[in-house]
Formats: C-alpha cells, structure tokens, sequence
C-alpha cells in the first residue's frame, strides 16, 4: 500500500489522476461496446481499487451493490462515512442513482480484476510522484 496521507487535498489530487488514467485497456472485452457509449462504465472496481490501495484500510473501506442490471457497482466509503464514488457518472448522467442502498463491504477481487487495478495504480502514483516532484522543484 501506498503511504499517500489520506486528506481532501490528497483526494481531490489522486481522483482527478484516476479519472485521467481510466482506458478502455483496463476494461473486460465484453465491457468495451458498452463504455464507448459511457465513460466510466466498467471502471468502478479499477477505481475503488486504486483508491483503496493508495489510501488504505484505515482510510477507506470498499463497497459493492448489485444494480437493476444485476452488474456490481463499487465505491469506498472513507472513515468520516463518506461515499467517494469516481465513475457515479455511468449512472447519474442517465438519470439514475448508484446501488449505495444495496451496498456491502467487499474486498479487491482477484485474478485479471486485480491486475487492472495494479496498471492503473501504477500509472496514478507515477503521475503523481511527478506531480509532487513538479511543485518541490517550484519551491
């Protein structure tokens, strides 16, 4: 886990990072058609994930609930009981409102889901490295 201060600053610093990096190459074939159409459909694990490997356990917890399309959604929930949702988008820009209602703790899931949150962890944090190594230079 990454040792990224949890705090709305850092947040705001990481979500925009994530939101930059989530690609079609993240995504399960079958997910591809429907995320051309939608942006942020399919990266709801790929970006709880990320988060919850950059700010940990004690930071943020992971979530999931079942949509009226019976797919998984994912979110985190952080320690002030916070929703932080990065793709909410792929529902709320179609008039409808994330499964939070339905939602249950859960854990990263395994196999090719976990390596495409690892590509884009690694892409967000060397962004961000740079990022901070752009302001310490400004200093």
């Amino acid at each position: 886990m990454s040792n990224i201060e949890y705090n709305e600053e850092n947040l705001k610093k990481v979500s925009d990072i994530i939101k930059r990096n989530l690609s079609t190459d993240l995504l399960p074939r079958a997910w591809v058609d429907k995320n051309g159409r939608n942006l942020t459909f399919g990266h709801c694990h790929n970006a709880a994930g990320c988060l919850y490997k950059i700010f940990g356990s004690k930071s943020v917890t992971m979530y999931r609930g079942l949509d009226e399309q019976g797919i998984y959604h994912w979110w985190v929930v952080d320690i002030n009981n916070k929703i932080i949702d990065l793709t909410a988008q792929q529902y709320t820009d179609f008039g409808k409102i994330p499964p939070y209602d339905k939602g249950e703790k859960a854990g990263l899931l395994g196999f090719e889901y976990k390596k495409r949150v690892l590509r884009l962890y690694e892409r967000v944090m060397k962004e961000y490295e740079g990022e901070k190594g752009l302001i310490e230079c400004i200093k």
